[in-house]
């Protein structure tokens, strides 16, 4: 009894020291729960340091508010959501500080410490240590002088906690609209001039790119000079009276395999580098993208007329840059004027005065074919004929031939009749045209129409179109048309990114709630060397068979880093955006006016809304084939739609979509078969969507970030 009575006021003294001890881990540990929701709060709003578009400052603020709002500091935020502590007042936080908060001279700091934004973690002046700058949050908090539970005990603590995220790109991920993008970034892109009656390539022209941002695409054009004679660059010797031009794409050598020679050229060049090279419409003596009708001299009689220029007029086709030629869209009229030389000024009447000459053009929408009508005299023996009636391009429908069939009566009793066969053929944008979006031929030459040439040495300027690299962009720019379906049921940019279990994972079902399934990147900084360029990892999808993807299960090592292509019609695709978007209708919010910019970009939680979307973006050499294929998976990017297509079956959500981009707002449902259009936006994804790559986020280019607690 005597030795308890000596023991026991240590044992109460011990157990106090231990409990109090203990009472300072749970308030440790109650500050740690408040640092990392501070910090995971204000990564969320990362969104908005755009240094190009955005508002670093705003966004700034907008972080440090969040992060306060959530990490329980009353004196810095008194509506601060979080209170964990005992006694919360004690509670003091400072942001992206190099030392913790603790008094100065005496005195309690409160608001305005002077300690943020002191961490610097790059020790580069120029990017200071704002969150923005440094595409880092780092939270620290004090609880200053944790309470006692026995005032006896002579020393008091002050407990610290710390946790930050990094805004890190994103190398794999879940939740992906099963839609791929091929971004055209090319090194090289060329003409090929094509005789097309026996398939030798007569010329080529290495074109250069046009350096100018105002652009609406990124333009390649014939190098100048461009007058003849010949070996200058846009000078071509049209020695065939028809001649295709077809466009090669080169994906990463910049001094393809270029050659003129007989039948057999066209192939060898095209088919150079397979999967890095790509000749559209193909490589066949009458694949060209757009056309070249040429004409002798040679005098023609009324027994055998001659065939001079022939020229076509957009008639409905308004939409497209190069019509009438080389046309987007297509679902427009077209007319014809022809000259032809009858060996008589006026061929109409009968013989002995005229030859009792018809004329009608032969081309889709003519039916029976389309009246021409003498409209007068052209130079010497030669007459003028236009269409009466027109020719209708249809959607998606390739390359067209337009022939003109005459008839004539050359003396009394007698007539003869014939077809020019293939006088024009004109383009309309399908599966086989790949990435080209505009396609015009001019000339240095006193010529109408460089598309109707005299044969022999001409001058002959080609302009190819095709998207630029994908880029952040001001919000109050026109809205990105991404997705031109076909209409054949081949490919139409759409993935088979999870494997149907049971009928349970259809497109429809993916897009309305995302792939399931992860993917990696396939291009990357692989020997992390900042001084090299990214490169691909397997370009070609050598690593997967054609039924290797998808895989059976949505985790997989290693992630696979290629998705497979869906092939098919437009109509699941249509009833998942019907679903995603329209069932209930999901407003528009993004922003009109440049008033609601901050607003959107800091405050609007865009992590709920389903019109932002995660997009594989893939290599100009995807989907270029009509069967089953893998693509590779470039990199993956934030996008909000502000529109899309709305199935004639359906009035989509009225007053909600932003007009299309190609054919406004009352547009032929026909032309559109699977579009969406709106904005690239970069947000912060959370650990569950992905997992990080060690690249700090660049929220001035399109891509995905994640926030990663690294500490």
């Amino acid at each position: 009894m005597v030795l308890f009575a000596i023991v026991l006021p240590l044992i109460l003294a011990f157990g106090s020291v231990v409990i109090s001890v203990g009472n300072w881990y749970v308030h440790k540990k109650r500050l740690q729960t408040l640092v990392d929701a501070g910090a995971f709060a204000g990564a969320t709003k990362f969104v908005g340091c755009s240094f190009q578009f955005g508002d670093p400052v705003a966004a700034n603020a907008a972080i440090k508010a969040t992060a306060l709002a959530y990490a329980g500091d009353t004196t810095r935020d008194p509506a601060t959501l979080n209170l964990q502590e005992q006694q919360p007042n004690d509670v003091y936080v400072v942001l992206n500080s190099s030392s913790y908060w603790a008094p100065v001279n005496g005195i309690d700091p409160t608001n305005g410490y002077g300690l943020d934004d002191t961490l610097d973690p790059d020790s580069d002046p120029l990017t200071p240590g704002d969150p923005c700058s440094t595409e880092t949050l780092d939270v620290k908090a004090t609880d200053d002088e944790a309470p006692l539970l026995w005032g006896w005990l002579p020393y008091v603590t002050s407990p610290k906690s710390h946790a930050r995220v990094e805004i890190r790109q994103i190398k794999e991920q879940m939740g992906l609209l099963p839609f791929a993008v091929p971004e055209i970034d090319p090194a090289a892109v060329a003409a090929i001039f094509v005789g097309e009656d026996i398939g030798d390539v007569i010329d080529w022209q290495l074109l250069m790119q046009a350096d100018d941002p105002t652009l609406p695409f990124s333009e390649w054009v014939t190098p100048q000079p461009w007058d003849c004679p010949e070996p200058t660059p846009g000078c071509v010797d049209l020695a065939s009276e028809n001649t295709g031009v077809v466009i090669l794409v080169s994906k990463e050598d910049d001094t393809p395999l270029l050659m003129t020679g007989g039948p057999g050229t066209l192939t060898t060049i095209c088919t150079q580098a397979p999967n890095l090279v790509r000749c559209y419409a193909g490589d066949g003596n009458q694949d060209g993208l757009t056309f070249i009708h040429g004409w002798s001299d040679i005098p023609g009689t009324p027994a055998a007329p001659q065939i001079r220029d022939v020229t076509l007029q957009s008639i409905t086709c308004t939409d497209d840059l190069s019509a009438p030629y080389f046309l987007l869209t297509g679902d427009c009229d077209v007319g014809v004027t022809a000259v032809i030389d009858f060996g008589l000024s006026d061929p109409v009447p009968a013989p002995p005065i005229g030859a009792s000459a018809q004329v009608e053009l032969n081309a889709p929408g003519c039916g029976g074919g389309c009246q021409m009508t003498y409209s007068g005299p052209g130079a010497g023996t030669e007459s003028i004929w236009v269409t009466s009636s027109t020719a209708t391009l249809g959607p998606g429908s390739g390359r067209a031939t337009f022939s003109i069939g005459w008839a004539t009566e050359p003396t009394v009793g007698t007539t003869a009749s014939d077809t020019f066969t293939g006088v024009a053929h004109p383009y309309v944008a399908d599966d086989a045209s790949g990435p080209i979006l505009y396609l015009d031929l001019d000339t240095s030459d006193p010529v109408l129409d460089a598309n109707s040439r005299n044969t022999g040495d001409v001058s002959v300027i080609v302009t190819v179109g095709l998207n630029k690299p994908f880029q952040i962009k001001d919000p109050l720019e026109p809205p990105i048309l991404l997705r031109y379906a076909s209409p054949s049921g081949s490919l139409n940019q759409a993935l088979d990114c999870d494997a149907n279990a049971g009928g349970q994972y259809n497109l429809d079902d993916e897009i309305a709630n995302g792939c399931q399934t992860a993917y990696a990147l396939n291009y990357d900084d692989w020997d992390k060397d900042k001084t090299t360029p990214k490169t691909w990892a397997d370009i070609t999808c050598s690593a997967y068979g054609i039924n290797d993807l998808p895989p059976p299960s949505f985790v997989n090592s290693p992630t696979p880093n290629c998705v497979a292509a869906k092939t098919g019609d437009v109509i699941a695709f249509r009833k998942g955006l019907a679903d995603r978007f329209e069932s209930p209708c999901v407003p528009n919010n993004w922003p009109e006016t440049a008033d609601e910019i901050d607003d959107f970009f800091l405050n609007y939680d865009l992590a709920n809304d389903p019109r932002y979307v995660t997009l594989v973006i893939t290599d100009i050499t995807a989907f270029t084939g009509s069967g089953a294929e893998n693509v590779p998976v470039k990199y993956f990017a934030g996008f909000y739609a502000t529109g899309w297509d709305i199935s004639p079956q359906t009035t989509g959500c009225p007053g909600e979509n932003d007009p299309h981009p190609l054919f406004g707002l009352n547009y032929k449902k026909s032309k559109d078969n699977g579009d969406v259009w709106g904005h690239f936006i970069n947000i912060v994804q959370f650990s569950a969507a992905g997992l990080p790559n060690d690249d700090l986020c660049n929220f001035d280019e399109v891509g995905t970030c994640i926030a990663v607690l690294v500490e």
